[in-house]
C-alpha cells in the first residue's frame, strides 16, 4: 500500500478519535410524566415546581409525546383500517383534519411548509407576521403544539384578520387551554426558554399492530383476566395513587414527579405491568406480542429522539413522555456513545 494512503489512514482515525474525545456530550433528560388530563383536580399552577428546576438545566430542545407529520402522513396515506385508531381518533385526527384544511386554504404542501418552517427559525427575532405564519405551516405539518406554542407569544390577537385566521384562532386558544402535558408543562417551559417548537418523538402503531396480527387479543385477555385482576392493588399503583391524592392537596406535583422519575418506580413498574406478559401464556401467542409490540414502541422512540440529537448536536434535550416509557428507553439510550442521561430525582 502507498505511503501517502496509509498516513492519510491514519491521520484520519487519529483525528477522528481526537474530535471524539473533545465533543461535548448531547445531554438529554426524559423525564416521565402522569397523563394530566385523567388527573382530577390537576391545576397549571401545580406544575410550579417541576417547572423551575426544569429551567434550571436550560434546555435547548423539548420533545413531546405526539406522532411527527412525516409519520401521521404515511399511515393516512397507506387506506389501512387496521390503523383507524390513529388516524380517526386523538393520536391523529385532529392534527391531520387542521392540516388539511391549511394546506386546502393557503395552497401550502407539506414539504413547503417545512422548508417555509426551517428558513423562518433561522432568524434571530421574530414579529408578530412571523409567528403568524409559522403558525399556519406548523399546523400545515400537523404540529399543533408548536402553533400553540407560537400563538401564545403573539401579544395582540388582532392580527388575525381574515375569517380563516380567526377560525384557527379559535382552535388554538381552546387548545392553549388544555390542561395536557402539551400545554401545562412542555409549552410553559418552552415560553421560559424562549423555544420556537415541540418536537415530536411518538409512534403510536404498536395497539394498531397488535390488533391487526391478534384480531382477538381482548378476547384472550378477557380468558385471562384473573392473571391481571390485581395489578391495581400493588404498592406501586398504590403509592402512585397516594402521592397523587396528597399532591394535589397541596398544590404541589414535585413529589410525585421525582418519584415516577425515581429507580424505583422504574423497576417496579417494569415488574407490575410489562414483565406479567413474558410470564403468562396465551394459545394465540398475544400476550409475548403485547410486549414485543411494546418495546417496538420504545426502540421507536428512541430512534426518533436520537434524530433529535442528529440535528441538535452538544444541545440538551428534554422528552416529555409517560413515566412507564422512560425506564425502556433509557436503557436504549444508556448503549449510546456521547449521550448524557440527566436525571430529575
Amino acid at each position: 500500500m502507498p505511503m501517502k494512503i496509509i498516513y492519510a489512514l491514519v491521520f484520519t482515525c487519529f483525528f477522528s478519535s481526537v474530535t471524539y474525545s473533545q465533543a461535548d456530550k448531547n445531554q438529554v433528560l426524559i423525564l416521565g410524566t402522569s397523563h394530566l388530563a385523567n388527573i382530577k383536580g390537576f391545576e397549571v399552577s401545580m406544575l410550579d415546581r417541576v417547572i423551575t428546576k426544569l429551567d434550571s438545566i436550560n434546555f435547548d430542545v423539548i420533545g413531546i409525546e405526539k406522532m411527527s407529520g412525516e409519520l401521521l402522513n404515511d399511515i393516512k396515506s397507506r387506506n389501512d383500517k387496521a390503523f383507524d385508531g390513529i388516524t380517526k381518533n386523538g393520536f391523529g385526527a385532529q392534527f391531520l383534519e387542521i392540516a388539511d384544511s391549511v394546506s386546502v386554504n393557503r395552497k401550502i404542501t407539506f414539504l413547503k411548509a417545512q422548508k417555509t418552517i426551517q428558513e423562518l427559525l433561522n432568524k434571530k427575532e421574530f414579529d408578530s407576521k412571523d409567528r403568524m405564519e409559522l403558525i399556519i405551516n406548523y399546523l400545515a405539518i400537523t404540529d399543533l403544539p408548536s402553533a400553540v406554542l407560537q400563538y401564545s407569544f403573539i401579544k395582540d390577537k388582532s392580527i388575525f384578520t381574515t375569517d380563516f385566521e380567526k377560525y384557527i384562532a379559535s382552535i388554538l386558544e381552546k387548545e392553549m387551554k388544555s390542561k395536557n402535558e402539551y400545554y401545562s408543562l412542555a409549552m410553559q417551559l418552552a415560553i421560559k426558554e424562549n423555544l420556537n417548537r415541540l418536537d415530536p418523538i411518538d409512534n403510536f402503531q404498536d395497539e394498531s399492530l397488535l390488533f391487526k396480527y391478534y384480531p382477538n387479543f381482548i378476547e384472550d385477555y378477557k380468558a385471562n383476566a384473573e392473571l391481571f385482576s390485581k395489578i391495581n392493588e400493588l404498592p406501586i399503583f398504590q403509592k402512585i395513587n397516594e402521592l397523587t391524592e396528597s399532591s394535589i392537596k397541596t398544590g404541589d406535583l414535585l413529589n410525585l414527579y421525582s418519584f415516577l422519575n425515581s429507580k424505583e418506580y422504574k423497576n417496579d413498574d417494569f415488574n407490575a405491568q410489562w414483565k406479567i406478559w413474558l410470564d403468562t401464556n396465551f394459545k394465540s401467542g398475544s400476550d409475548k406480542a403485547r410486549y414485543y409490540l411494546w418495546e417496538m414502541r420504545n426502540l421507536s422512540i428512541t430512534a426518533n429522539i436520537m434524530n433529535l440529537v442528529a440535528r441538535n448536536p452538544n444541545k440538551k434535550i428534554l422528552v416529555i413522555i409517560g413515566a412507564s416509557h422512560t425506564g425502556f428507553i433509557e436503557k436504549y439510550l444508556m448503549q449510546v456513545k456521547n449521550i448524557e442521561l440527566l436525571k430529575f430525582e
